[in-house]
């Protein structure tokens, strides 16, 4: 049973765990139009979240982590678990490597799900895809529902919906640092259901401002099936190593800083 239909149901989940490397903030595209003065509306808050994810990219060279990939599935096919640890490295200006180093537990949901999402990770690193997956008012409605504060962060909060359904689109909540401009946190679900098996799924990003830059910390999707049951994925991004222009002085911190 779980090798028939529930290799089916998790090779079509791997959409989800698509859209989770979609939402990196360093990934998303440039701004469109002059940058607005800080606040304003839900349209200029985007607009310069994008413009200080540019200036951020220009200052990142390269970086290093050891990830973890987690698939857990509860449900009529039993409980099965899988585990892979993931070499990443990341190259300017937008080039991603992951090497799988080990895993562990279910062959199945290894080979179809967790290797398949590392691939399809970096097939979203590549220009066209950051093009279409960028956080803008070009791909995105975008509305301003108040303020909050995440993890000692305060954030605006807007609410996004995709202009074009796709599988590398979503609709939800961002979190946007009033500091800095900064990706904070993504909470939503993906705009194109990847697959008939999967009946309803959803997604929460967590991000971390290390050395100023802010990269993924963590994200966990959950997806409810139609053969009964739910499947977590869950990706812990470790600790980062990163390399940083050569540039020194008030300019690199002007930028960094959000100024």
């Amino acid at each position: 049973m779980w090798h028939r239909a529930g290799g089916l149901v998790l090779a079509g989940w791997v959409g989800i765990a698509v859209v989770l490397g979609a939402v990196e903030s360093r990934a998303q595209g440039a701004p469109s139009g002059d940058v607005p003065s800080a606040g304003g509306t839900a349209e200029e808050i985007l607009a310069r979240m994008a413009a200080r994810n540019l200036e951020r990219q220009t200052l990142l060279e390269r970086y290093t982590s050891e990830r973890v990939y987690r698939v857990e599935y509860k449900g009529t096919g039993g409980e099965h678990r899988a585990e892979i640890e993931v070499h990443a490295e990341y190259t300017a200006p937008g080039t991603k490597h992951l090497t799988v180093v080990s895993e562990s537990g279910s062959k199945v949901m290894c080979e179809r799900v967790l290797r398949r999402l590392v691939v399809s990770e970096e097939e979203s690193s590549d220009k066209a895809n950051r093009m279409q997956t960028a956080l803008s008012t070009a791909n995105y409605a975008v509305e301003l529902e108040g303020e909050e504060t995440v993890d000692g962060v305060r954030a605006w909060v807007l609410r996004v919906t995709p202009k074009v359904d796709n599988r590398f689109t979503y609709r939800g909540r961002v979190w946007v640092s009033e500091e800095d401009y900064g990706l904070v946190r993504v909470v939503g679900e993906p705009a194109k259901n990847p697959s008939w098996w999967i009946n309803r799924a959803s997604f929460e990003a967590r991000y971390v401002r290390d050395e100023g830059f802010w990269l993924p910390e963590r994200n966990v999707s959950v997806s409810h099936v139609r053969i009964g049951g739910e499947a977590r994925l869950t990706i812990e991004y470790g600790v980062y190593h990163i390399v940083s222009s050569h540039v020194e002085g008030p300019t690199q911190t002007a930028l960094l800083r959000g100024r």
